[in-house]
């Protein structure tokens, strides 16, 4: 066995959409048993199952009693249509058995003005069409401070042993997120695909974010050509400047057309090799989602 192939052994993506996502006429022609079973085959132990709607927690369930040597982790993204960014639909996910939580995604006014995930939406849900600015969500009060309900879920968040993902809010208020999370002590805080347009974050910013501890999530969809808005080179700087046992590879995956994620994590891991990275610095950062889930 190679040593890509030996850093993929016992890895886990924890960014990974279900099937279905937004509905049923989204082209998701893999089915999760397909990705799963491809998984396996690659040696990994267990994927994070997203979605922008409903939260993944029945369906993960169930694949777990098919799976029961692969782990899928159930998670919630804290859109409109899943209650929104409120503790009270932070509890009710936690004792339903979520692993990892995310902030606004689809729904996150960061996402709306920089036609992120909400134009996808727009092509199948024609009501989200008439949303106007005050229908997304913005976690900063009128003077910049974070909202109390999101220090709430931070804390169930710390106190339940959760991962918590910034999902597609802008940088002002991630880094809000973690400066309060640094705080009370919690980081198992993710900045969520920095490098995307949704939630954009530049690399100074991406290095404060991660400097209390936290984590920044690097996905290879972020890498394919439609969806290009990162370097392999974009992670090297990371693992060397940010630290690797601070960044995570992830794969994002969500359309058909992308190859399995363990090819995905094959080319990126290989990549990464040849361009200096040692191998034992990549070796953390595909540990990092054990750390982070099973810690």
């Amino acid at each position: 066995m190679n040593k890509i192939n030996q850093l993929i052994q016992g890895s886990i993506d924890m960014h990974v959409h279900a099937n279905p996502d937004i509905c049923l006429k989204h082209p998701q022609t893999k089915s999760n048993d397909d990705i799963i079973n491809q998984c396996i085959n690659a040696g990994m132990n267990g994927i994070v199952l997203k979605t922008h709607g409903w939260p993944s927690v029945a369906l993960a369930h169930q694949l777990n009693k098919q799976y029961p040597n692969f782990k899928i982790y159930p998670s919630i993204s804290l859109n409109r249509v899943a209650g929104g960014p409120y503790p009270w639909v932070v509890e009710m996910a936690i004792e339903m058995g979520v692993k990892v939580i995310w902030l606004p995604t689809w729904s996150a006014l960061s996402d709306h003005m920089h036609t992120g995930f909400g134009t996808i939406a727009k092509e199948y849900l024609p009501l989200t069409k008439n949303l106007v600015d005050s229908d997304y969500y913005y976690l900063l009060n009128n003077t910049g401070e974070l909202l109390e309900d999101i220090k709430i879920i931070i804390e169930m968040c710390k106190k339940h042993n959760i991962v918590l993902c910034t999902g597609h809010i802008s940088h002002e208020e991630s880094l809000a997120v973690g400066k309060y999370a640094d705080m009370i002590g919690y980081h198992k805080l993710v900045l969520t695909h920095p490098c995307s347009d949704c939630s954009y974050n530049d690399f100074e910013q991406m290095k404060e974010f991660a400097h209390p501890g936290h984590y920044v999530e690097f996905c290879t969809l972020n890498l394919a050509p439609l969806h290009h808005s990162l370097d392999i080179l974009d992670i090297k700087k990371a693992i060397e400047e940010i630290g690797a046992e601070h960044c995570i590879l992830s794969s994002d995956h969500f359309f058909d057309w992308t190859p399995a994620i363990s090819e995905q994590f094959y080319q990126a891991l290989g990549c990464l090799l040849d361009s200096g990275v040692k191998e034992e610095c990549l070796q953390i950062l595909m540990n990092n989602p054990i750390r982070l889930l099973e810690g």
